[in-house]
C-alpha cells in the first residue's frame, strides 16, 4: 500500500512538473518579445502564430491523442508525447528562422496537449473519486505556476538561447523521470481486472452521444473566450482607459496569475467537500468572474482593481480545473472513455480560446476595448448557465459513490 502512494505521488509530481514545463517554455516567448522579434526577424502576425503554435496539436489532435490512450493505455502515450515535446524544445535551441520556430513551439506543445485530455483519466487511476476535483486542481496550477516563473526570470539571462537550453535540460529531465520509472501497471487497482482495450468506433460514439461532454466542452468553449479577451487586451484597456504604464498595468496580470493559481487549487476543494452545492457555486463563480471581468476596466481605484483581477483568476481558474475533471465523473464516459471524451472537451476549448476573442469579440466590439470586455464577460455569463445545467443535470456530483 505504501509503494502504491508512493508512485501515484510520483506520477503526481512529474505530471505536475509535464504541466509546468510544457506551458513555461511559450510564456519564455511572451516575457521578452523584443528579444524574439530581433533573434527572428518577426512580424506581429508571425510572432502571434509562434505563441499560439502550441496549441494546434490541442485543436487538431486531442481528439485522436484520447482515442489512443483509452485504447493503449497511459504510460506509453504520455511517455511518446513527452519525448516530442522535448524534441520540440531542443529545435528551439538551434531555431533560426520563423518557419522552423513555429514547428519547434508546435512540437513543445504535446507534452500539454496529452495532459490537458487525459487528466482526469491519469487522476481517477491514482487517486479515489472524492480527490480527483482537487488532484486536477493541483496539476493545473502548473501551468498557471509556469507563467510566473517565466516573466519573473526569462529577462534575466544572458541570452535567448541559454534560456531556450534552460527549458530543454528541464524538459529533457522530466521526460526521462517518465519513461525510466512509470509503467502501466501504476495505473491499474489491484484485485480488478484490466480494462479491455477500447475499440475506436465505440469510443467516439459514446462521447459524441454524450450530451455532458459537448455541454462542459461548449462551456469551456465560451469561459475561455471570455477570459482570453483578458489577456489580450488587459494592458491595452488600463493604459488607454486608465492612463497607466505599461509596466503598472501588467501587474494586474500578475495579482489575476496569483489568483488563478489558488483558485486551481481551493476551488475544486470547495466543490468536492460540498457535491450538492457544486452546480450553484459553479454558477456563481462564473457570474462573479464576469462581473469582476467588468469592473476591472470601469473603476478608477486600482486596489478594486486588484481585488477583481484576484478574484477573476481564481474563480475562472477554479472552474475550468473542476470542469477538467468532469469525464471521468460522467456515467456514460467513466474511465473507461475519459480520454476520448476530454479530447473532445480540450478540442472545443482551444477553439473557443482561438476564435472567439479574434473573430466574434473584435468585430463585434467595434474597436472599442471596453465593448471587448463587456463581451468577454457576456461569454463567461453564458458559459455559466451552460456549467450550472450540466452540473445539475450530469450526476457527476451524486454523493452515492464514492470511489471510481
Amino acid at each position: 500500500m505504501k509503494s502504491k502512494r508512493n508512485i501515484a505521488l510520483y506520477i503526481t509530481i512529474i505530471t505536475f512538473l509535464g504541466m509546468f514545463i510544457g506551458n513555461y517554455g511559450n510564456y519564455q516567448l511572451a516575457a521578452v518579445p523584443g528579444s524574439v522579434y530581433e533573434a527572428f526577424s518577426l512580424t506581429d502576425a508571425q510572432f502571434s502564430s509562434i505563441m499560439t503554435a502550441p496549441m494546434f496539436p490541442s485543436i487538431f489532435l486531442s481528439i485522436v491523442i484520447g482515442i489512443l490512450v483509452d485504447r493503449m493505455g497511459i504510460s506509453r502515450l504520455v511517455g511518446i508525447c513527452y519525448t516530442i515535446a522535448t524534441v520540440g524544445f531542443v529545435l528551439r535551441v538551434f531555431a533560426t528562422s520563423y518557419m522552423t520556430m513555429f514547428i519547434a513551439m508546435a512540437l513543445s506543445g504535446i507534452g500539454c496537449m496529452i495532459l490537458n485530455s487525459n487528466l482526469a483519466k491519469i487522476v481517477s487511476a491514482l487517486y479515489p473519486r472524492e480527490k480527483i476535483g482537487t488532484v486536477v486542481g493541483i496539476l493545473m496550477a502548473g501551468s498557471t505556476a509556469s507563467m510566473a516563473v517565466a516573466f519573473g526570470t526569462t529577462a534575466f539571462f544572458p541570452s535567448l538561447e541559454l534560456a531556450f537550453w534552460v527549458a530543454a535540460v528541464a524538459s529533457i529531465a522530466v521526460t526521462l523521470g517518465w519513461l525510466l520509472v512509470v509503467r502501466e501497471k501504476h495505473f491499474k487497482t489491484e484485485g480488478v481486472p484490466a480494462m479491455p482495450t477500447v475499440p475506436v468506433g465505440e469510443a467516439v460514439s459514446v462521447c459524441l452521444k454524450s450530451r455532458n461532454i459537448w455541454l462542459a466542452g461548449i462551456s469551456l468553449m465560451f469561459l475561455l473566450g471570455g477570459a482570453t479577451v483578458i489577456s489580450n487586451f488587459q494592458v491595452t484597456a488600463l493604459t488607454t482607459l486608465r492612463g497607466y504604464g505599461e509596466a503598472f498595468a501588467g501587474t494586474f496580470g500578475t495579482v489575476l496569475m496569483i489568483g488563478s493559481i489558488l483558485g486551481s487549487i481551493f476551488v475544486p476543494v470547495a466543490l468536492s467537500g460540498s457535491p450538492r452545492r457544486a452546480p450553484v457555486l459553479l454558477f456563481i463563480c462564473g457570474l462573479l468572474s464576469a462581473a469582476t471581468m467588468v469592473i476591472m476596466v470601469l473603476t478608477e481605484s486600482a486596489a478594486l482593481n486588484y481585488v477583481c483581477c484576484f478574484l477573476n483568476g481564481g474563480l475562472r481558474s477554479g472552474v475550468i480545473a473542476a470542469m477538467m475533471s468532469l469525464p471521468v465523473l460522467f456515467r456514460e464516459v467513466g474511465p473507461k472513455y475519459a480520454g476520448t471524451g476530454g479530447g473532445l472537451m480540450v478540442t472545443l476549448e482551444l477553439i473557443g480560446a482561438v476564435l472567439i476573442p479574434t473573430y466574434v469579440v473584435v468585430p463585434l466590439g467595434q474597436g472599442s476595448v471596453l465593448n471587448y470586455f463587456y463581451l468577454g464577460a457576456g461569454c463567461i455569463v453564458l458559459s455559466s448557465v451552460i456549467c450550472f445545467f450540466m452540473a445539475k443535470t450530469s450526476g457527476a456530483y451524486a454523493t452515492e459513490s464514492k470511489s471510481v
